[in-house]
């Protein structure tokens, strides 16, 4: 089966996807919002790194009525699973996430499943062993496989963006471009890890571009 993975960011006008201090207030961006929110109703399955659900306490979840209408006439389920990648299982059980109503799944690795302290993860999660010490992707895909998945989205943050890629996993994505500079060389990207050379490094194709007032909205296919 085929799985289609689309990473859904976004950042300021200087690449950061949020400002050197992440817990400063921001506004509110209702048309970005909206745009995630369509992204993301698309989807089987939400991926997400387990430092951006410790940073944002819960998981994205579909509100609009025509959304969730589609996504029951394509026989989806009104949310997407969300599964968060945590290779330590470093992930407090009071978190609201896990409370949330969605499927919560785990990716993990069967080293720190094992010496998990936490019997509550396992009743609120399905936890899923990708690897034995280390997350192994290509198995990661085969358990989506077997579970039915055809469409992901990957929210971040950066960390599981650029493992993502290494591993040749993401076959597009939408990036929007918010109207501000946040500055700062501590704030995160939209890609971390160790970065690529250039002449390894991902290349895009741009397939699509809109502008919503200051904002910008692209979309790159992953050139393969």
């Amino acid at each position: 089966m085929t799985i289609s993975t689309t990473s859904v960011l976004g950042m300021s006008a200087d690449g950061k996807i949020a400002p050197a201090n992440p817990k400063a207030a921001r506004r509110p961006d209702p048309v970005d919002h909206a745009h995630l929110e369509v992204q993301t109703a698309q989807a089987d399955l939400i991926l997400i790194g387990a430092g951006t659900i410790r940073a944002e306490g819960s998981t994205y979840t579909i509100g609009n009525p025509e959304l969730l209408a589609a996504r029951q006439v394509r026989g989806q389920p009104p949310q997407p699973i969300t599964c968060v990648v945590s290779a330590s299982l470093d992930l407090p059980v009071e978190l609201p996430f896990f409370g949330q109503p969605v499927e919560r799944w785990i990716f993990s690795t069967a080293k720190a499943i094992a010496a998990n302290r936490q019997p509550e993860l396992a009743e609120r999660a399905r936890l899923i062993a990708v690897g034995e010490s280390d997350l192994d992707w290509d198995r990661a895909y085969t358990v989506l496989a077997e579970a039915g998945i055809k469409r992901v989205a990957a929210l971040g943050g950066g960390g599981l963006i650029a493992a993502l890629l290494a591993a040749g996993r993401i076959d597009d994505l939408w990036l929007t471009v918010w109207p501000v500079i946040f500055g700062g060389k501590e704030a995160t990207t939209p890609v971390e890890g160790k970065g690529f050379e250039p002449l390894s490094a991902p290349n895009l194709e741009l397939v699509e571009l809109h502008q919503r007032g200051s904002e910008l909205f692209l979309h790159y296919r992953i050139c393969k």
